[in-house]
């Protein structure tokens, strides 16, 4: 779950400025609520303008017209507030979403696949669409989308998922209860896992930056299922490993004992350039810092990383996050 909202500039243009500008009050006061939400940022797409000012609402009619036209009417000051307090930023992607492989992340409208920059930016960044309710889909909540990933063997994972359209009060606040509900339950559940460690996972150890992530944990329930589900995988072969089963760690066995996902260590690039080495690199409970190269990749650039000890056959989980530096 992000800190963002995802501005639909496919609702964009109406045909005439007096359409927009009988929707422009509702869309800046869902913004406005949103932002009590805690969803402080508005995605704008770099295909749109690099000026929010000069966004087209209509043909021949921008955010900067609009504002122009009405920033000394007194009965608009809220409005007008509210349209200087919003906060953009572009582009929808950022160098670190390139890097976890954005761009091998599609997504399309169940009713018709079309594909919309602005929903595969919602869908990745786990978030909603704000729009103007200027026709249909975008006058309509949710939107039924295809999600589909290739992963780096070449094979296509595709799963349905809904994208929250805010296209007006109403619709916001049908689902503010649940947003708080989810992210309120995103954040126990980290700490849920945290707290059930030894538990769950009695013979992997974690450290560097996990206790940290666990107990801030904000991101979407599938990843930290995923998280969950190839932990399990690799607390079985920590528990088989120190019974000898196995005479030492390879991603392969990993793999036969059922992840579902891919296994890797670093790059040559990465292995001798000192500053990634060292994002890489955590220390153990003993007191020493060891390179944590082996990692599983999960969906959307997450990343667990790992440090097999053959001194003491004790698995070490270190990072539980999207994509390090590279």
């Amino acid at each position: 779950m992000s800190n963002c909202l995802v501005f639909n500039h496919h609702s964009l243009p109406y045909d005439s400025p007096d359409g927009v500008e009988s929707a422009i009050p509702e869309f800046l006061r869902v913004c406005v609520r949103a932002q009590k939400l805690g969803l402080n940022v508005l995605l704008v797409d770099d295909s749109v303008d690099a000026n929010w000012f000069r966004v087209e609402l209509a043909y021949g009619f921008c955010w900067q017209d609009w504002y122009n036209r009405n920033k000394s009417d007194n009965n608009l000051k809220d409005l007008i507030r509210a349209f200087r307090s919003i906060t953009t930023r572009q582009p929808f992607f950022s160098t670190a979403d390139i890097d976890r492989q954005v761009e091998l992340f599609e997504v399309m409208l169940v009713s018709d696949s079309e594909r919309y920059e602005a929903l595969r930016a919602a869908s990745w960044h786990t978030t909603h669409l704000v729009s103007f309710p200027s026709r249909s889909p975008w006058n309509s909540t949710p939107l039924a989308i295809h999600e589909r990933s290739l992963d780096e063997l070449g094979e296509i994972h595709q799963v349905t998922a809904d994208i929250h359209n805010l296209y007006s009060q109403t619709v916001l606040r049908d689902i503010e209860s649940q947003f708080v509900r989810e992210k309120a339950a995103l954040i126990l559940s980290g700490k849920q896992l945290l707290t059930e460690w030894s538990h769950c996972y009695r013979h992997l150890e974690c450290c560097g930056k996990v206790k940290e992530q666990l107990s801030s944990w904000s991101h979407h329930p599938s990843i930290l299922a995923q998280a969950k589900e190839s932990l399990s995988v690799l607390n079985t072969f920590a528990s088989q490993w120190a019974a000898s089963v196995h005479a030492n760690y390879s991603h392969q066995v990993l793999r036969d004992l059922g992840l579902n996902h891919e296994v890797s260590g670093e790059s040559s690039r990465v292995l001798e350039n000192p500053a990634l080495r060292k994002f890489r690199e955590f220390w153990l409970p003993t007191g020493s810092k060891e390179l944590f190269e082996n990692h599983i990749k999960i969906s959307k650039g997450f990343r667990i990383h790992f440090f097999c000890d053959p001194s003491t056959k004790k698995v070490f989980v270190s990072y539980i996050g999207v994509h390090l530096p590279l």
